[in-house]
C-alpha cells in the first residue's frame, strides 16, 4: 500500500505583539505632568496694585448654582470678588483649587467684604456636581455656559480680583498658589476699598 506523500505543515502564525499604545500614552502624560510641575506649575502671585485704573467688571451675567437655580452676578456688586474661572477637566485648575480653599478660609479675611466665587465652564453641570460632591470647600461654586468678554482669556485657570467699586484690579492666567501672605494682604486692601457711589436719583 502506497503511503501518501508528506504534506507540508501549515505556516505558523506569528505571535501577536503586545499593544504598547497605552503604556506609551501613560508615559507621555506622566512626563508632561512632571514638566508642568517643574516649569509651569502653581506659583505665588504678585501683589495687587489697588490704585490701578482697571477695566470695569461686567455684572450683567447670569450663572447657575449647582442645583440649577439662576444666580445673577449683580449680587456681588459693591463687594470685593475673587473670581476664578476653571473646569474639572483642567489639571492646572484642579491643582490650584486647594490653595483657593485655604485662602478663602484664612482667618484674616473673615468678616471682610469679599466673596470667593469659582465658576466652572464644563459643558455639563453634572460633572461639576460630581467633582465637588465630597469637598467641603468654602468658596461659592457656580456654573456658566458663557463668559462676558471682560472675563474671556486665552486659557484657564483665570482669576480676576474685582474691587468693590467694580474695577478689575488684577487678572492672572495659569495656576497659582493663592494662600500666601502677600495675597492675603492684597485682598485685605482690596476689600477695604469703598464701593462705587450709587447714581443720583433723578428728580421727580
Amino acid at each position: 500500500m502506497t503511503e501518501p506523500p508528506n504534506q507540508p505543515s501549515p505556516p505558523m502564525e506569528p505571535a501577536p505583539k503586545p499593544d504598547r499604545t497605552w503604556p506609551i500614552i501613560a508615559g507621555l502624560f506622566v512626563a508632561f505632568w512632571l514638566v508642568y510641575l517643574m516649569f509651569g506649575g502653581p506659583r505665588r502671585p504678585g501683589p495687587i496694585d489697588v490704585s490701578a485704573p482697571g477695566r470695569p467688571a461686567d455684572y450683567n451675567w447670569t450663572l447657575h448654582a449647582l442645583d440649577g437655580s439662576p444666580v445673577k452676578f449683580t449680587k456681588y456688586a459693591g463687594k470685593a470678588v475673587f473670581l476664578n474661572i476653571w473646569a474639572t477637566w483642567c489639571p492646572p485648575c484642579v491643582a490650584e483649587m486647594p490653595s483657593i480653599a485655604r485662602l478663602a478660609s484664612d482667618p484674616s479675611l473673615r468678616g471682610k467684604n469679599i466673596e470667593f466665587v469659582c465658576v466652572a465652564t464644563d459643558d455639563e453641570i453634572d460633572a461639576v456636581r460630581r467633582y465637588v460632591r465630597e469637598k467641603n470647600w468654602p468658596m461659592t461654586i457656580l456654573h456658566a455656559e458663557a463668559l462676558p468678554g471682560v472675563f474671556l482669556t486665552e486659557g484657564i485657570p483665570a482669576t480676576f480680583i474685582i474691587a468693590p467699586d467694580g474695577r478689575v484690579v488684577s487678572e492672572t492666567v495659569g495656576g497659582q498658589e493663592w494662600d500666601g501672605a502677600e495675597t492675603v494682604k492684597s485682598l485685605q486692601a482690596v476689600a477695604d476699598l469703598p464701593a462705587a457711589a450709587a447714581p443720583p436719583t433723578p428728580a421727580s
